[in-house]
């Protein structure tokens, strides 16, 4: 029996490591735009005997914030930019943009940011972006913002950089069901204070669960040298 609750407790307190390393990455990374939090949890899955953590990204929205830059947009809903990038197409939520040194609109690491038609690039003085995604440059069409969804979370790998990786095939959203807000950004989607407390309640969990299993593991070598004694 003790044997079997070391086991557990020892697996207990893998579990609040991991959970640590997640809270804190999500605590740094709050003041990044767009940023998703990363979610776990223990459950029980069908082919295990014990129960698991399950880690997954939390899609849901952040609050979007005023910036009144021009070159600042958000999406209003599901879905994602897309990116180019050295490796291959990206999928993002960053849009504090800017343009290239060849008037394209590229993130805040020099990606072009893509249309249904490729790189956007603006050539005129002026640059509006409408809710459906429609860039103009001095009242021209320049191009049409590529907005995407996937399947969920279980689908995107995070590259670092706000950018992700489908794992599946990505599909244009429903026309409607996203809209594009200029001169704003997304915020990270979780709330500081209640990460903080958090990570105390988390600290606080894995030193119990230290503390038992010292516990146990004294009646442990109780055990054995008594029953090493009496042989």
């Amino acid at each position: 029996m003790p044997i079997r609750a070391i086991v557990n407790t020892a697996r207990t307190l893998s579990y609040y490591l991991r959970l640590q390393e997640v809270t804190s990455n999500n605590l740094a990374n709050a003041n990044s735009d767009a940023f998703k939090a990363d979610r776990m949890t223990a459950r029980e899955l069908p082919d295990s005997a014990e129960p698991v953590p399950v880690e997954v990204t939390d899609l849901s929205q952040g609050a979007l914030r005023d910036t009144g830059r021009p070159f600042d947009v958000a999406l209003n809903g599901s879905g994602f930019f897309v990116v180019r990038t050295p490796e291959g197409e990206r999928l993002t939520r960053g849009g504090s943009l800017h343009l290239d040194a060849t008037g394209r609109l590229a993130d805040a690491h020099g990606n072009p940011l893509l249309g249904t038609q490729g790189p956007v690039v603006i050539d005129g003085s002026r640059m509006q972006v409408q809710p459906d995604g429609s860039v103009l440059s001095d009242d021209s069409l320049a191009g049409v913002l590529r907005i995407v969804d996937v399947d969920g979370p279980q689908s995107l790998l995070k590259q670092g950089a706000g950018l992700y990786l489908s794992r599946t095939p990505v599909r244009d959203v429903s026309q409607g069901a996203t809209t594009v807000k200029q001169g704003a950004v997304e915020d990270a989607n979780l709330n500081t204070i209640t990460s903080m407390v958090d990570l105390i309640t988390i600290q606080r969990a894995y030193s119990a669960n230290l503390e038992a299993l010292k516990a146990m593991d004294g009646v442990l070598s109780v055990i054995t040298n008594q029953v090493g004694k009496e042989s």
